[in-house]
């Protein structure tokens, strides 16, 4: 973790200095104005770990303003990294080609500015567009008697600070809509601001899917604190699966932990492993596992995670796929194996979404005749 804070850090440091300068390279220079610059510099830098330390004395107004400070700046921040990035490369390929770069040092910093507030404002207005994806999975597996089952999967809704009552009721809404036989919560349902959340468990408890409602930890219920974690999930009505299983609908559900919550929680118990082994042959299994790593030598048939958010700010899609070397949605291994990545129906940090809208997946198991 240490090793993963100063990385991030350096990174986000690094960020500030870069567009930083281009404010010091547009404006006439004087000592406020370095001054000023490196302060603001220093203090956006590391306001995410003052949040976390404010946070922890459950001061919520002032929590509450300043992760929105925080968080809209960093989102901010990336979008003009990001277009600022291209306008040097377009510089520099200017220079080479012998063109006249058009843009001075004043206009590029406003032109670049504009770009990044206006794809933030879309940002905003992708993250409330909630999409329902449909997935149809056929087994014959599937006991007779079940015919089918619906599923829904929900995950990364990072409740807490950023998140509240208005967006849980917009999940909440359209879960009454879809009407699943089954809910499944894959990770990241809480913050890791460790605000009280009763209210909101009482909202998820008042709806009950007719077949049950599990779920796993994520990493950001570890941040959040398991006990606090643990108690919220119970309070919403769910049975958190730590390297359990559960028969429901016709298949079989298994959970594991999150792997920062350490190596002897997240692996599936022996005796739910035995249990799988046992059923395998026989049994739709359904293994929820918050990160989208796959494990080829573990008995299941459909893996459901998250985590990734679809990457939430384009073009992190493209690095979450480098990393976990599978895309959102649906993707089938050769053994028949199947995973199916959802890019979650929250933000964490910047409460923006670009090229990545929020869902929940609605997922029908069907029998399949041999």
């Amino acid at each position: 973790m240490l090793v993963f804070l100063s990385v991030a850090f350096l990174v986000y440091g690094s960020m500030h200095l870069y567009a930083l300068s281009k404010v010091w390279l547009a404006l006439p220079h004087s000592i406020g104005l370095g001054l000023s610059l490196v302060l603001f510099g220093l203090v956006m830098t590391f306001s995410p770990l003052i949040l976390w330390q404010i946070a922890k004395q459950n001061w919520h107004g002032i929590t509450v303003a300043l992760s929105w400070v925080t968080y809209v700046w960093m989102g901010f921040l990336f979008l003009f990294f990001c277009i600022a990035m291209v306008f040097d490369l377009g510089f520099v390929l200017a220079l080479l080609l012998g063109f006249r770069w058009p843009f001075s040092e004043a206009s590029a910093l406003l032109t670049v500015g504009a770009l990044a507030l206006l794809v933030m404002g879309y940002g905003f207005f992708e993250a409330g567009q909630l999409r329902v994806e449909n997935v149809r999975v056929a087994t014959a597996k599937l006991p007779q008697w079940a015919g089918r089952v619906t599923i829904a999967q929900i995950s990364d809704l990072h409740l807490g600070v950023m998140h509240g009552d208005k967006f849980l009721e917009r999940i909440m809404a359209r879960l009454r809509e879809l009407q699943p036989d089954i809910v499944v919560a894959t990770g990241d349902i809480l913050d890791g601001q460790g605000d009280d959340l009763d209210e909101l468990a009482s909202r998820f408890h008042a709806y009950k899917a007719p077949k049950g409602a599990y779920a796993i930890i994520g990493n950001h219920e570890y941040y959040a604190g398991l006990d606090n974690s643990l108690r919220f999930l119970k309070g919403a009505g769910f049975a958190v699966l730590r390297g359990q299983w559960a028969a429901a609908g016709g298949v079989v559900f298994v959970g594991v932990d999150d792997p920062s919550v350490g190596t002897q929680a997240r692996e599936i118990g022996a005796d739910t492993l035995k249990f799988l082994d046992s059923r395998q042959n026989d049994s739709f299994i359904i293994l929820l596992k918050h990160q989208p790593m796959v494990d080829g030598s573990a008995p299941f048939d459909l893996q459901l995670s998250g985590h990734t958010h679809g990457g939430q700010i384009f073009p992190f899609g493209l690095i979450t796929q480098l990393t976990y070397h599978v895309h959102t949605g649906l993707t089938q291994f050769a053994d028949g194996q199947r995973l199916y990545l959802s890019r979650g129906a929250g933000t964490w940090g910047p409460p923006i979404r670009v090229l990545a809208p929020p869902e929940i997946t609605l997922i029908t198991i069907e029998r399949e005749n041999k």
